[in-house]
C-alpha cells in the first residue's frame, strides 16, 4: 500500500493580509493627529517653563532695583532687560533646538519674552509672554500650530 502524505497549509491567506493592512492604516490615521499633538505640546511645554522663568528673574531683579517698594521706572527697567542682568542668567536660546527666546523692554511698563519655533515648528509658531511691571500681570499669546496651548 501506498503511503500518501498530505501536505499541511501554512501562512495568510491573502485577504487575511488585505484585513491586517487595512486595520494598521486606521489605526495609524486615528493614532498620528494624537501623536502629533503631544509632541507640539512638550515642545510648547518648554516654552512655557522657559519663559515663566524669565518673567520670574524680570520681576526679582526689578524687585532688586526698587528695594521691593515701589513701581519701576523706565531706567531700573532697562538696567533689567539683558540675560546678564538677570542674575547672569545664560541664553535659553543656546539650549533649546525647539525655540529661539528673545526678551524685549517695552519702555518702562512691559517686558516681552517671545519664544519662536525653530527646527520642526516654524517662525509662525510662537508664544509670547508680557509681563506688565506696573501691575505684575502676565498676558499669554500663542499662535502658529501653538495657538491652542493659550487657551484655558
Amino acid at each position: 500500500m501506498m503511503n500518501i502524505k498530505t501536505r499541511q497549509k501554512q501562512g495568510f491567506t491573502l485577504i487575511e493580509i488585505i484585513i491586517v493592512v487595512v486595520i494598521l492604516g486606521i489605526l495609524a490615521a486615528v493614532a498620528l493627529p494624537k501623536v502629533t499633538e503631544n509632541i507640539d505640546k512638550s515642545r510648547a511645554s518648554e516654552a512655557f517653563n522657559t519663559n515663566s522663568s524669565i518673567i520670574k528673574a524680570i520681576d526679582r531683579c526689578l524687585s532688586d532695583e526698587t528695594g521691593g517698594g515701589s513701581l519701576p521706572t523706565a531706567e531700573q527697567c532697562t538696567t533689567c532687560s539683558t540675560y546678564a542682568a538677570l542674575n547672569n542668567m545664560p541664553d535659553p536660546t543656546a539650549a533649546s533646538t525647539n525655540f529661539t527666546f528673545t526678551l524685549t523692554n517695552g519702555g518702562g511698563t512691559t517686558f516681552t519674552v517671545t519664544a519662536t519655533g525653530k527646527g520642526q515648528l516654524g517662525a509662525g509658531d510662537t508664544i509670547i509672554f508680557t509681563f506688565n511691571t506696573q501691575t505684575g500681570g502676565v498676558t499669554k499669546d500663542c499662535a502658529g500650530k501653538l495657538a491652542k496651548m493659550c487657551k484655558a
